[in-house]
């Protein structure tokens, strides 16, 4: 075989070689990429952690809370509170039920070792009657049908008792029995969204004992 033969056989051969050896990815779009992932992953862990020890946001869906809380409403929930004071009376509050992976909103009307009962409408505790100023006048008002009324009944000690602000249209404690403190999540403490609802949530900070 002649050299002229040769040659352009083993150049093609080469060209062959340098197109195997050259990496997919260069070193700098890999180095990219693996900053790109860490963010990332940094991002979704600060979320999670925030989410279960500061804050989060919830919106609304249904109408239990009306008029406190619209359908659609968004929510700022304080989850640090929660953990560090637990749920207190009249806090408006986020919360599981038993058995269900569900999150709620209702307010928190019986504390361990309180006694409820509802009358014509009015609750009371441990035998005080409650002005409940975060309930409207006309709800208040429907909400002395004898459906509405609850025989005094005991909350057991680690437990509590919840309802809706809408009474007449809530699934809550009269339903679902007690919750436990375990099963709160969080305490609402303002409205977010819509722009025109914008506002602090009464709750606890007023109506506390």
């Amino acid at each position: 075989m002649s050299q002229n033969q040769e040659k352009p056989r083993k150049l093609l051969e080469m060209h062959e070689e340098e197109k195997v050896k050259k990496p997919f990815l260069t070193d700098k779009v890999k180095k990219e990429i693996r900053e790109w992932i860490i963010s990332l992953l940094t991002a979704v862990v600060a979320v999670l952690i925030i989410r279960a020890f500061l804050f989060t946001i919830i919106r609304v869906d249904g109408p239990s809370m009306m008029n406190t809380l619209h359908d659609g409403d968004r929510l700022y929930v304080n989850v640090l509170d929660m953990k560090m004071n637990g749920p207190e009376r009249f806090d408006v509050v986020i919360l599981h039920y038993p058995g269900r992976s569900e999150q709620f909103v209702k307010r928190v009307i019986g504390l361990p070792g309180d006694t409820i009962e509802v009358k014509e409408g009015t609750l009371y505790v441990n035998g005080e009657a409650m002005e409940e100023e975060f309930l409207s006048a006309d709800r208040t008002a429907r909400f002395s049908k004898s459906a509405n009324n609850i025989p005094a009944i005991l909350v057991p000690e680690g437990q509590y008792f919840v309802m809706g602000d809408n009474r007449d249209n809530s699934n809550d404690s009269r339903n679902v029995g007690f919750i436990a403190e375990d099963m709160f999540v969080g305490k609402v403490r303002y409205i977010i969204w819509p722009f025109s609802r914008i506002g602090e949530v009464p709750g606890s900070e007023v109506y506390a004992e």
